[in-house]
């Protein structure tokens, strides 16, 4: 049910732009943002514990530079929070956890676009390092203070949380349409594998990427 906005939004944006005359992709930079729609997932880990996470909205913020009309480079940064529940087993008890766990992603990806037109679908492929932070205590809450230039002396009381980091590989297919305006509008699919520490397999999670690219 959450991908209806976005697919309407899609649809809507095609039909304000039909008439538009096709621009050139020549050699050059351009810069993009994604609506990120990433479906739920569990995943099984050697301890004999279970994550089961929701389906959320993350975002996406690239650069890329364009080798010719058909292969593209990009790099930039993917980032989400997601719901989640854990189930673990400590000793003859299972311990049960509702969080949310926060990924930075920076990451390297290549476009190969099929047709030299207007419109073409696309394929990719990208890997990237995933920082993420279960937000799981792993230690006891601290109290500090810091002074701050604008309000003084500053107190407050800080928990720090687990952290943990994973290499991401992805494969991807989509739609790229070319508007006169100086930007492009992507649709795509992808998959996208995390190597997590102690997981019985790469767990893989469906994404949806609905952008805008500004091309110079």
């Amino acid at each position: 049910m959450k991908m209806h906005p976005m697919i309407l939004w899609a649809a809507g944006l095609c039909l304000v732009s039909v008439g538009a005359s096709a621009q050139s992709r020549d050699t050059g930079w351009e810069f993009g943002g994604d609506v990120v729609f990433q479906s739920s997932q569990d995943v099984d880990f050697d301890n004999g514990g279970t994550t089961q996470f929701e389906d959320d909205i993350g975002i996406s913020l690239y650069a890329g530079y364009r080798m010719s009309s058909r292969l593209e480079f990009q790099f930039g940064l993917d980032w989400s929070t997601v719901d989640y529940e854990a189930d673990f087993t400590v000793g003859n008890s299972t311990v049960n956890i509702n969080a949310d766990i926060e990924a930075f992603t920076p990451f390297a990806k290549a476009n190969f676009n099929f047709l030299e037109g207007p419109i073409t679908p696309f394929v990719s492929g990208g890997i990237g390092w995933a920082f993420i932070d279960t937000n799981i205590p792993d230690g006891l809450p601290q109290t500090g203070c810091w002074w701050d230039p604008w309000y003084g002396q500053v107190c407050g009381t800080f928990q720090s949380t687990r952290s943990t980091d994973a290499f991401v590989y992805d494969i991807g297919v989509g739609v790229r349409w070319d508007l006169s305006t100086g930007y492009s509008l992507r649709l795509a699919y992808e998959k996208t594998w995390y190597d997590i520490e102690n997981a019985e397999s790469a767990p893989d999670f469906d994404k949806f990427k609905l952008g805008i690219v500004f091309v110079y």
